[in-house]
């Protein structure tokens, strides 16, 4: 008998991602420290992390690779971050990465700001505009705001 997530208490698994562009790796440090500290205190079970100083236009991001690919495996069924902009500030690359999530049913967490203010400010926010419940079952996007 196999039962849906919603359905059980359960401790959802959630990857947490920092990145900065900047040199200064303590400045992600920092946002893992805060992802750390968010997901304790929430009761998420942390199964992944990763961190990165690059900048946003280049191609080479291990950690986001490494956390796309966890959400594609289905290992993940959350992904954290401070802000939208640590995954990309261009709306173009945002929206590939929303899309990995929302074919995975991953829910998406910012903790410094709210994510339908984050989305508004891309113009996404058509995307969970009319969602009971911060959730839209067509996008698949989820917020932890709602």
């Amino acid at each position: 008998m196999e039962s849906k997530k919603e359905d059980v208490l359960f401790f959802p698994r959630v990857w947490l991602y920092a990145r900065t562009g900047s040199r200064h790796r303590s400045a992600a440090e920092q946002q893992l420290d805060e992802l750390r500290e968010w997901a304790n205190c929430n009761g998420y079970c942390i199964v992944g992390q990763s961190c990165e100083c690059t900048k946003d236009n280049s191609f080479w991001r291990p950690g986001l690779f490494s956390m796309l690919r966890a959400v594609r495996r289905g290992n993940v069924d959350a992904v954290a971050v401070t802000r939208l902009s640590r995954f990309a500030r261009k709306r173009s690359k945002l929206c590939k990465i929303l899309v990995e999530l929302q074919a995975s049913d991953v829910t998406l967490i910012t903790t410094d700001v709210s994510l339908r203010y984050q989305l508004y400010l891309y113009g996404l926010d058509c995307v969970i505009a009319d969602c009971p419940k911060g959730r839209n079952r067509c996008a698949g996007i989820h917020t932890a705001d709602a």
